[in-house]
């Protein structure tokens, strides 16, 4: 297996994350149709090329997460979701699997849930990036935000590190037609 370059590849899809927030790199079209098959397939060549298999423990975690059961719906999947992320965030922390901001990225890394890069942090508010999440990315342009598990994780791991409260807002998304997941931090 070949070393990664993991500062690297985070560097390159910041650069290219900030393109298109800025509007000077095409998104993803919205999708007319889209089937179950589309949103199973990552799009993860880091993890992919750390593991073949990645594709495979993916799908299986966005089997569960598009296979809402009936009975509960999606908003109700979507908070089931943010808070498993939240929860595992808060544990990690209390399990000393994280013990600084600066740990996040590398958890998140050794856990696959994504290549997290802090953008800005300060003590009003944030910016983190997630580029390769298990969530959303390579899923078409479907019109809305998915990662909730995500945005849960981020919450959870904030506050649990930073003693204060943590809202987190995910205001790109693969699923909204960018190839990255950006949400914002606002502290109470």
């Amino acid at each position: 297996m070949t070393s990664l370059d993991i500062p690297g590849i985070v560097k390159a899809y910041r650069e290219r994350s900030l393109r298109e927030a800025r509007g000077e790199v095409s998104l993803n079209p919205p999708s007319e149709s889209f089937t179950l098959m589309d949103l199973l397939a990552p799009e993860r060549p880091t993890f992919q090329e750390l593991n073949p298999d990645d594709p495979v423990y993916v799908a299986t975690f966005r089997f569960l997460r598009w296979s809402e059961p009936r009975e509960i719906g999606e908003r109700a999947m979507s908070i089931v979701l943010f808070s498993a992320g939240r929860s595992l965030g808060e544990r990690a922390v209390e399990s000393g699997l994280v013990r600084s901001v600066e740990d996040i990225a590398a958890f998140a890394y050794n856990q696959r849930i994504g290549l997290v890069d802090i953008v800005e942090l300060n003590g009003e508010r944030g910016l983190v990036h997630v580029y390769e999440s298990i969530s959303s990315a390579g899923i078409p342009n479907i019109g809305r935000a998915v990662c909730h598990f995500e945005r849960g994780f981020l919450s959870g791991v904030l506050s649990a590190l930073l003693k204060r409260k943590v809202y987190v807002s995910e205001v790109r998304c693969w699923g909204t037609g960018y190839t990255h997941d950006a949400f914002e931090i606002k502290f109470a």
